[in-house]
């Protein structure tokens, strides 16, 4: 399980990267106004992380791999993505779009168990579609914990997933790129969706020549037909803030040239577990946090005409526990418990990295400070500098978390909404 001082160091060892691109594009609105004929409405969600209940006796080592990981709610996966896929019945979309990380370690049993639910969503009319990612895979660390035990369980491959998700975006693609599990999807006339996929392919986290020249000739043929056109992926197109290695695509460029070229007008994006919108040269990207992690956010995406909105919502667990009956106190105040379990998860990092620090006051203080404005950074909510005493005391530190905050403060924008005018 990564700790954020591993996301910190990988940032800081890779450098610049060429797809550097403007923060707070949240709050830059397009006006919609006169745009006419029917609205599509979609739902995205990202970094599920589910866990089969049937993997879990939620025993010691279960727990304490939970409670040192990165504030996913772990404990209560199968209640999460019961309320998550109670919330899309009720709302009814369009279509549902989930965009990898599917599992929490890409144990088969998960999969199917997963796919079970999903199908529930298409049974009552709304279609779904996936995409994997980089835990889904040939998960080597795919395991069931019970008690203080841990074993070893099957994975899939990416020719095991597609067979498993087939009902799920791949049977109603239009077209379906031969070597990597990308598609084309269109879930409203005039409207083409790119799931692009660089977990399953032979180049993992880059986008081969093979599967560019298919993507363009579907971008050209959606350009040609007057389709409004979007993408979707894993991994990042944009270096979003400090991270960069291992969540950008590695040959993002040419894909972003692509896109560019024949007008999409914005990709929405996972993997990071932040909250953040970027923009470059007219294009955008929408990176949605993760379901799994505090405030468990998913997207609403409305077009209508040439215009695109996106805002975020959180998943009401605590109402689906009432309706569902469950008197446990986590779950009928889930909001606080899962905000309460991300606070609480950094804190101890934070208190581990200020050992040197004698005055424990100060100690909590400044922990506490980290917590706080780590969450609203994931949240994409305005942080602003907080305490300047506290900040000028982590800088001093010299520790990566001194850095990491120092690289977040000050930040201003909301990024929980933006409106795109398709070009």
């Amino acid at each position: 399980m990564r700790h954020l001082l591993f996301y910190l160091l990988m940032a800081l060892l890779t450098g610049g990267e060429d797809l550097a691109l403007s923060y707070g594009a949240g709050t830059k609105t397009i006006s919609a106004a006169g745009e006419e004929g029917p609205q599509t409405r979609l739902m995205v969600a990202s970094d599920l992380h589910y866990l089969s209940p049937s993997l879990t006796d939620h025993g010691s080592c279960f727990t304490e791999l939970a409670r040192n990981g990165d504030g996913k709610v772990m404990e209560y996966s199968q209640e999460l993505v019961e309320a998550f896929v109670d919330t899309v019945l009720e709302k009814k979309p369009d279509a549902l779009i989930l965009t990898g990380d599917l599992t929490f370690n890409g144990a088969r049993k998960s999969h199917e168990d997963l796919a079970d639910k999903l199908a529930r969503i298409e049974e009552a009319g709304i279609p779904v579609a996936v995409l994997s990612g980089n835990h889904d895979l040939w998960n080597k660390n795919a395991a069931s914990f019970s008690g203080d035990r841990v074993t070893f369980e099957e994975s899939v491959s990416a020719k095991e997933f597609k067979e498993i998700y087939f009902p799920f975006g791949f049977e109603e693609a239009c077209a379906q790129d031969e070597t990597s599990s990308s598609y084309i999807w269109e879930p409203a006339a005039g409207l083409r969706i790119v799931m692009l996929d660089v977990n399953g392919a032979a180049q993992a986290c880059s986008v081969s020549e093979d599967t560019l020249k298919w993507l363009e000739d579907q971008l050209k043929e959606g350009q040609e037909a007057g389709d409004r056109m979007i993408a979707f992926s894993h991994q990042n197109l944009m270096w979003h803030s400090m991270f960069a290695d291992g969540y950008m695509i590695e040959n993002s460029r040419e894909v972003f040239d692509l896109y560019q070229k024949y007008g999409v007008a914005a990709n929405f994006s996972g993997h990071l577990h932040i909250q953040r919108i970027g923009e470059l040269d007219g294009f955008y990207e929408v990176v949605t946090s993760a379901l799994s992690v505090s405030p468990l956010h998913y997207g609403e995406i409305a077009v209508k005409g040439k215009v695109l909105d996106y805002s975020t919502e959180s998943v009401d667990v605590s109402a689906w526990a009432g309706k569902n009956g469950r008197t446990e106190k986590e779950l009928l105040e889930f909001g606080d418990y899962a905000r309460r379990f991300f606070l609480d998860t950094f804190y101890r990092q934070a208190e581990e990295k200020l050992a040197g620090v004698k005055d424990e006051e100060q100690k909590d203080r400044m922990a506490d400070y980290f917590a706080w404005q780590n969450y609203r950074y994931f949240s994409g909510c305005p942080a602003g500098p907080g305490d300047e005493k506290l900040l000028r005391a982590w800088k001093g530190s010299e520790t990566f978390f001194g850095m990491y905050l120092e690289g977040i403060a000050g930040e201003e924008k909301d990024q929980n909404r933006i409106t795109v005018e398709f070009r």
